[in-house]
């Protein structure tokens, strides 16, 4: 009867283990789930963070591309923020980012690098403004997430290493009459032409060079572009009305004047007219001839459609120049200043008086040219100084010309 009793004594011990079990069982996953929570919220967060930095770091990288496009790496003085060039790399400030509801704010900060020896600048290369390597890094909101890009870019060559070289160039004949000048202190030429060049029959007109037995090196920038000629230390007259054409002036050259008019214009430019178009069109710069007043302020590729009328303003600036293509005629009447380059694919009225630093082409197109007369004509007064910091010379890239460099994209 004891015995019977101890067996009952003992009953529900198994069920009691496997009960035990079971709920450490539970526990452990339950623990187990928990940390996978906490482990998956952890890497959403995580990723969530380096989403923001990527994000603004990529903000912050096109910000950089489209600074670059708008003249390169200094184009701010550093100290003052007045705008100009001062031959040091701008500083740009942290970039910051809000998301549209206000409630997350994310910072990238920007560098420019233009140094020999990086990847962007072959070792032993001279450094400028016009490539180098761009820097940029994103951090989140809570700036525990950090990505860097990094980025080459250059710029194109408008003018396909065979820039002007002379204040005045047209394919067919030059027949100013009115008060004008030519300067040239860089190069020994003032014009080229693929026909006559009639300084005779100007009532005033004088060309200029640099002073025989001197260097461009002799002279500062403002002295070779100085339109004053009055100083013969600077400026040494060669052809007027009275001694007619001098050295200084290639006129009825068969090479130029037998060129066809897309073959004078691929002369100058690295691309075709549409290519050039293009460019001015990625800068929503075309314009109607009469809208030309709009382009005025501008700088990079200009394309004006049309017989034009130029009656003032100023297109371009000495450290920011302009390519200012007329596809058709254009008459003086104002006293506008360019600084760069002026192309006319027909006839050049200068009724008016026209000051260009850089340098006129006259393509003089015989469909465009009113019937006997010349390409370029006028009675009015015309400034040309010759400079290649304006052309293929500047310090600063052209605006609209940037290009990034293929294969160059880091982003680790």
């Amino acid at each position: 009867m004891k015995s019977l009793n101890t067996r009952k004594n003992q009953n529900g011990a198994a069920t009691l283990l496997t009960a035990l079990v079971l709920l450490i069982c539970i526990t452990l996953v339950t623990l187990l789930s928990s940390k996978t929570v906490v482990t998956e919220t952890q890497i959403s967060a995580d990723n969530y963070r380096m989403a923001q930095a990527v994000a603004a770091a990529n903000a912050a990288m096109d910000f950089g591309v489209g600074y670059f496009d708008q003249g390169g790496f200094d184009h701010v003085i550093n100290a003052t923020g007045v705008a100009g060039s001062d031959g040091i790399i701008d500083t740009i400030a942290d970039r910051t980012y809000t998301s549209a509801d206000g409630t997350q704010t994310t910072t990238a900060s920007l560098t420019f690098n233009n140094a020999a020896g990086t990847r962007c600048v072959a070792a032993g290369e001279t450094p400028s403004m016009k490539s180098g390597l761009i820097i940029a890094i994103g951090r989140s909101d809570d700036d525990l997430a950090v990505r860097t890009l990094s980025q080459c870019v250059g710029t194109i060559d408008v003018f396909g290493g065979n820039g002007p070289k002379q204040p005045l160039i047209a394919r067919g004949s030059v027949g100013l009459t009115g008060n004008y000048q030519i300067i040239n202190r860089y190069n020994n030429t003032t014009a080229w032409s693929g026909d006559a060049v009639n300084i005779g029959e100007s009532a005033s007109a004088s060309t200029y060079l640099r002073p025989m037995g001197t260097e461009e090196g002799d002279y500062t920038r403002a002295q070779l572009e100085d339109d004053d000629t009055g100083n013969a230390y600077t400026s040494e007259a060669v052809s007027d009305r009275n001694k007619g054409n001098g050295v200084d002036t290639i006129a009825s050259d068969p090479r130029l004047g037998s060129l066809t008019g897309d073959e004078f214009f691929n002369n100058f430019f690295y691309g075709d007219r549409t290519a050039m178009k293009e460019l001015a069109e990625s800068l929503d710069q075309v314009y109607d001839a009469a809208d030309i007043g709009a382009a005025a302020g501008k700088s990079g590729v200009v394309w004006i459609e049309g017989n034009a009328d130029l009656n003032g303003d100023t297109y371009g600036t000495s450290d920011n120049p302009v390519i200012l293509i007329i596809n058709g005629n254009l008459d003086v009447a104002g006293n506008p200043q360019i600084y760069g380059l002026l192309y006319v694919t027909g006839q050049l009225d200068a009724a008016g008086t026209v000051k260009v630093l850089g340098s006129v082409i006259v393509e003089g197109d015989p469909a465009l040219v009113p019937a006997g007369e010349e390409p370029v004509v006028g009675h009015g007064g015309v400034d040309l100084i010759y400079s290649p910091y304006t052309l293929d010379r500047s310090a600063n890239p052209i605006i609209g010309t940037t290009t990034v460099i293929s294969g160059s994209w880091r982003d680790w």
